[in-house]
């Protein structure tokens, strides 16, 4: 858990979308830190997501875990619901669930394409759009792009483009949801610490093969960003908590990218 913060969170509940492990359940953690009650959804991850949630518990916070896989539409209604009855209402929607694909366009297939677009897009608007209808008023909807979505990385035009999308969305429905005080805002970071970043990080290290110790490869993208070390999940839940408080309001249709002042990493 993180340590204790200015900022609370104290009577709100957010929905958090792919906490079941990595980003997200970090997320999930630190929000119960700061006092919100979390529903952790996942879609396969059901062990480490009910570890989270025995966590979150024995830590005195309020967490369940919801099953769903956020590309159905259909689960989407029924995860909100499933929220909703578990605590009473919603305040907080991240749009955290994702994946990353690199592959050279004359190679992507259509199924590939879906799948990408499927949970990086598609889910995230259809899940924004639950979030207007179910929130709670001044709730706040978080987005989550990619650094990657205003580079020119090689291989990667499908992740690229599924995350673009998403910017889009974040400033359409802030003013969508304007009336009811509702926020929407997109978060862009760089390469995180996660098993996506383990997987990953290579093809963003110059001179990198998928065979580079990933010590090697951290140290690399380290040097190019000015405070000298690659993002840890706690990084991006700080900006988060902040964006999920009352004081972030004026914070609204924003893209806000988190790279340790780096526009690579």
């Amino acid at each position: 858990m993180s340590s204790p913060s200015t900022i609370r969170l104290d009577g709100k509940v957010a929905l958090i979308t792919g906490a079941g492990r990595g980003l997200g359940a970090t997320l999930a953690k630190i929000l119960s830190d700061r006092g919100a009650a979390v529903v952790i959804n996942y879609a396969s991850s059901a062990k480490p997501a009910l570890a989270t949630v025995a966590e979150i518990e024995k830590a005195g916070g309020r967490a369940v875990a919801i099953q769903a896989n956020i590309s159905k539409t259909p689960e989407i209604t029924k995860l909100f619901e499933e929220a909703i009855k578990a605590f009473g209402k919603l305040d907080i929607v991240i749009n955290n669930a994702g994946m990353e694909a690199f592959s050279k366009p004359e190679d992507v297939t259509e199924e590939l394409y879906d799948q990408v677009f499927g949970l990086n897009t598609r889910a995230q608007f259809f899940v924004g759009q639950h979030a207007l209808k179910y929130l709670s008023e001044g709730g706040r909807i978080i987005f989550m792009s990619s650094i990657a979505a205003g580079l020119g990385v090689p291989n990667h035009a499908l992740y690229a483009g599924s995350k673009s999308a998403v910017e889009g969305f974040a400033r359409s429905f802030a003013a969508d949801g304007g009336p009811r005080r509702i926020t929407a805002n997109a978060i862009a970071p760089g390469g995180i610490k996660t098993d996506m970043f383990a997987q990953n990080a290579w093809h963003y290290s110059p001179g990198a093969t998928k065979d580079t110790p990933l010590e090697v490869i951290e140290a690399g993208i380290a040097k190019l960003i000015p405070l000298g070390r690659c993002a840890v999940p706690d990084d991006i839940a700080r900006v988060v908590i902040f964006l999920c408080h009352p004081d972030s309001e004026w914070v609204n249709g924003q893209i806000i990218r988190l790279t340790g002042g780096s526009a690579i990493a």
